[in-house]
């Protein structure tokens, strides 16, 4: 019995000690079965007729659609122009427009019981710079300009369609701006935003008070310069943005999920979610309002930074698969009131892509699962030498691929690295497309002499992926002879690969030595040579292995002296990296948000550690800045919950803002049991400012802080344990006891013996 007692006061312990505990989730049903919403562009729908029409409706209706968002009413292009989608009688627009993609939306919509929320006119090179009179001015213009197209649109459409026309629909698509690394920047910047906001909503009140707004930002985590990637920055940014802004009961914040645009992934989704929710609950406290909170979850998916340039005239945009598209929507769903997506009749459409994504997602909708059966491979391969931009390529074609959904890509691996992938066309009122594309051109294949080895591998509809099948091309076979639908089968199965770490690696050769760029997106352990091409390896370049979700293990090379600025940014799978002996510095943002970092050991030549180099390392549990470093930055150990102290070796080590010690929960604070142990100089001083206990300082077992140790501690301890007390900085220090970061019954176990002896 005593032992489960103590056993349960442990767990309590373990529990009630918690630095930051999580936004809970909000209470749901066992899976999704509807969505509310989504957005559409007139673009798609312009050549409906009405079998088309309905037919779309029909499918909406399926998935449990009530809403649809239309942004493209006007739009103010960056040479000036304009391009409309209504007949207008505004000056400004006169002679700009296209056609009306208003009525037939509004007829259908209304037929089906799905109400519309209609944009308000969008200016494609929006000022986005908020913080000047003249970029204020800009915007103010364009803010007038949207009020004049909301008021025409709404006199014309309103009375038409009360019930239909439910909403407003603010277009400009606003991210998370660089703005939000200070202070003073989210300042100036959420005050741009309500006076960008405050006319729009003005007018919104006076045309109809009860119809709701509704915008869509984006995130982007991968920052590049210029975007915030700290989620307690962008937290803070819109906790001001939307206090300032004069929201009313109804309207909705409904954020891009932005993990198929690719400035977020499916890792940091509930995160950043749960970063809104913190701040639209923050802010409707504040204000008394009952801003919504929704999802606009993204059912498409971009390349990379080369692929987005469409080479050779190819769109690489591709679709989410069923799969990922639930988990997305699961993973939202407990922060948000709605759930919207983009965009389904453009991605999940049978009348517009392979039918097998809506069937799939119907089914998930009835039963909240989706089917797990691999496909098959190719078995068939068709060589041929075509003539494409001006010259003889290698074209490959693929048969036999099967599925009981339906294939959605095909992806290719050659001489055993990945390398390429199709995606389905979309119909857009053309045939031929609606399947999934099984033709590819190597358009980097040399046919005068080069042979390689490629392997195919399915992706079904539902994110099942099939073995890879093989076939190898040389100068003997470029043009093979075989017809696809013969039934001949010629593939072969896939082939292992010996790959020497050069094969893996990406770098850049200089004059001073070899900068490390980054890697093939497979690699879990990587051993880094000290040379290459003769060459010292000697820097870590910017965003060099960014985002890579396998890489656990990195092994620099002593030669390195430069770890630089995001080299190893939201690299979740992250365990074990070894400071070089000759490291001078780790820049800004190195090693954020890489939660299972651990073991790290700074070597003496370390000089400087930038601003958040280390911010969001959950597994981080031990750091010694090293005697000569100069500078640790703003922010450098922020958000570190397993890193109780830190040492700080010498005296002239220059500590930027909360660069020590800090958490983020509703406001920055102090983590519950942070000490610094640091003799005289830089860090005392850091710590007597920021109300930081020095190790030396506190005595063991003062659990209340009277300065003395005694009975009254132990009951103080136990009190905390049944969490009738808190414990802040110095009280916690001195309860745990057993130095794990941890206070529970075994400290108080300790404490006991320490009073009996």
């Amino acid at each position: 019995m005593r032992r489960k007692r103590l056993a349960a006061a442990v767990l309590a312990g373990l529990f009630l000690c918690t630095n930051a505990l999580p936004l809970l989730p909000k209470a749901q049903e066992s899976h999704i079965s509807k969505l509310d919403g989504s957005f559409i562009q007139p673009w798609l729908y312009s050549g409906w007729d009405d079998a088309r029409w309905r037919a779309e409706m029909e499918i909406l209706k399926e998935t449990g659609i009530d809403y649809l968002i239309m942004g493209d009413v006007a739009n103010h292009n960056q040479d000036g122009t304009w391009t409309v989608y209504y007949e207008s009688e505004l000056d400004f627009l006169d002679g700009y427009f296209v056609y009306n993609a208003i009525d037939s939306l509004f007829y259908y919509c209304d037929m089906y019981d799905i109400k519309v929320y209609l944009g308000m006119g969008l200016d494609t090179a929006w000022n986005s710079d908020l913080t000047t009179s003249e970029g204020l001015a800009a915007n103010a213009l364009y803010m007038e300009r949207c009020n004049q197209i909301t008021t025409e649109l709404f006199n014309r459409y309103k009375h038409q369609y009360p019930d239909t026309y439910y909403g407003f629909y603010f277009v400009t698509e606003l991210y998370n701006t660089y703005y939000m690394e200070t202070d003073y920047g989210t300042q100036l910047y959420t005050d741009g935003l309500a006076k960008m906001f405050t006319p729009v909503l003005e007018t919104c009140n006076a045309l109809d008070p009860t119809m709701p707004l509704l915008f869509s930002p984006y995130v982007n985590i991968f920052g590049y310069g210029y975007a915030s990637i700290n989620p307690d920055r962008f937290t803070e940014f819109w906790t001001q943005a939307l206090t300032k802004i004069p929201f009313r009961d109804g309207d909705t914040l409904c954020p891009q999920d932005s993990c198929g645009g690719g400035g977020n992934d499916v890792e940091h989704l509930a995160e950043w979610t749960a970063c809104y929710r913190d701040a639209v609950d923050r802010a409707n406290a504040a204000r008394g309002t009952e801003l919504l909170l929704g999802t606009n979850a993204e059912q498409f998916t971009s390349p990379d930074a080369y692929r987005m340039t469409n080479p050779h005239g190819i769109s690489y945009v591709g679709i989410k698969t069923v799969d990922d598209f639930a988990k997305r929507l699961e993973i939202a769903r407990p922060y948000v009131d709605t759930l919207y997506c983009f965009a389904y009749s453009h991605h999940y459409s049978p009348n517009n892509v392979p039918e097998g994504f809506h069937r799939a997602f119907v089914e998930y909708l009835q039963t909240g699962k989706t089917e797990t059966n691999p496909p098959t491979p190719p078995t068939t391969v068709r060589t041929e030498l075509v003539t494409a931009e001006n010259a003889t390529r290698l074209q490959i074609s693929l048969a036999g691929m099967t599925d009981d959904t339906q294939v959605g890509q095909i992806n290719i691996y050659k001489n055993g690295l990945f390398y390429d992938f199709l995606v389905p066309g979309v119909n857009n009122n053309r045939t031929g497309f609606n399947c999934a594309q099984n033709v590819w051109i190597d358009w980097d294949f040399d046919i005068s002499g080069e042979s390689a080895v490629y392997e195919f591998e399915v992706e079904d509809v539902c994110g099942n992926r099939s073995e890879k099948s093989s076939y190898a091309v040389n100068t003997q076979n470029l043009n093979n002879g075989i017809t696809l639908d013969s039934g001949t089968k010629n593939a072969e199965p896939a082939v292992e690969w010996e790959l020497g770490v050069l094969d893996y690696l990406q770098y850049n050769i200089t004059d001073s030595g070899v900068r490390i760029t980054g890697c093939d997106k497979s690699v879990t352990d990587l051993v880094i040579p000290d040379t290459i091409g003769g060459k010292p390896v000697t820097v870590i370049d910017w965003y060099a292995f960014e985002n890579h979700k396998n890489l656990r293990t990195v092994t620099i090379p002593e030669t390195v002296t430069h770890i630089s600025r995001f080299a190893f940014v939201h690299c979740t799978a992250l365990e074990t990296v070894n400071m070089p002996s000759s490291l001078y510095a780790i820049e800004q943002s190195a090693f954020l948000d890489c939660p299972k970092l651990q073991g790290i050991a700074f070597p003496d030549s370390l000089r400087v550690i930038e601003e958040r180099a280390f911010s969001g390392c959950d597994s981080l549990t031990e750091a010694a800045i090293p005697a000569d470093c100069q500078t640790v930055g703003d922010y450098a150990f922020f958000d570190c919950p397993s890193l109780p102290q830190i040492t700080v070796g010498g005296t002239q080590t220059e500590f930027g803002t909360r660069a020590m010690g800090y958490t983020y929960q509703s406001g920055y604070q102090l983590q519950s049991g942070f000490v610094l142990d640091a003799g005289e100089g830089t860090g005392t001083a850091y710590a007597k400012e920021n109300k930081i206990p020095l190790k030396s300082a506190i005595l063991r077992g003062d659990v209340d802080q009277n300065g003395v140790v005694n009975v009254n501690d132990v009951v103080y301890l136990q009190q905390y344990l049944f969490g009738k007390k808190t414990l802040r900085s110095a009280a916690f220090a001195a309860a745990d006891l057993c130095e794990d970061n941890a206070v529970n019954a075994f400290d108080a176990a300790v404490l006991k013996r320490m009073l009996l002896k």
